[in-house]
């Protein structure tokens, strides 16, 4: 189990009106998942999305939570928010800390090389990180999300 960083279960998850039993990784996946199996009628997020917003400041637990929450994945909505959220968050804010592992993910599961072409660069970005963004997931773009490919199997 995963430790989330006890100011996020301290303040942000209760702050937010989280369950009072989010206490690891784990759990707020299992949450984060059943609160973003659709996408929204309208434009309110979550309390769940709130929280991993807050993982930005703690870039191991995030790793871990996209890592789990992909894996949980059933619905293409999910991989939008996950990518488009949290990846893209952890490889604008540490992507350089990152990119051998999710250079490594994406050789070994297509799940997450898929996730990867919901990812798209700040204004700011490294050309050299981006460049190894785009090998990574060159394989997975003729049916990445943007090309309404299915999502691939765990």
């Amino acid at each position: 189990m995963t430790p989330l960083p006890l100011e996020l279960v301290s303040v942000l998850c209760k702050a937010a009106d989280a369950p009072e039993d989010v206490h690891s990784v784990e759990a707020l996946v299992a949450l984060w998942l059943a609160d973003n199996r659709d996408e929204p009628e309208g434009e309110d997020f979550p309390w769940s999305v709130l929280c991993v917003f807050e993982l930005r400041e703690h870039p191991d637990v995030l790793w871990a939570f996209i890592r789990q929450a992909l894996a949980g994945c059933k619905t293409i909505w999910q991989v939008v928010m996950l990518s488009a959220g949290p990846l893209e968050d952890l490889i604008t804010d540490y992507g350089a800390d990152f990119i051998d592992k999710i250079e490594r993910e994406a050789r070994h599961s297509a799940r997450f090389a898929y996730a990867l072409t919901g990812v798209w660069p700040a204004d700011e970005a490294d050309p050299a990180l981006w460049a190894r963004i785009e090998t990574a997931r060159a394989g997975a773009m003729p049916t990445g999300l943007d090309m309404g490919g299915p999502l691939p199997a765990r």
